[in-house]
């Protein structure tokens, strides 16, 4: 589907530097869920904060976030899970 490969796209642009996923998932519908890791607080809100300036996403917000788990002395990463409302296409 266009309007989804379109949505990818604007997500994957905008993800700062220190940020991964591990999965997206979309319901088909309206709504796509990331999950993923990142080094801090800021590189989770700087990334809710480009999804919400995407044009196809009219609402993204953190729906959960992990402690960082880990051996002391590495750097450790927090998890997140943010959800995303899709424009109606």
């Amino acid at each position: 589907k266009t309007i989804s490969f379109r949505a990818l796209a604007q997500i994957a642009s905008a993800v700062p530097k220190r940020v991964k996923f591990k999965s997206i998932e979309y319901n088909g519908v309206d709504q796509i869920v990331i999950e993923g890791s990142a080094f801090s607080d800021q590189d989770i809100l700087k990334l809710i904060s480009n999804l919400n300036n995407k044009r196809l996403i009219s609402q993204a917000s953190l729906a959960s976030m992990t402690l960082p788990t880990g051996q002391q002395g590495s750097q450790q990463m927090k998890g997140f899970r943010i959800a995303c409302i899709l424009e109606n296409a």
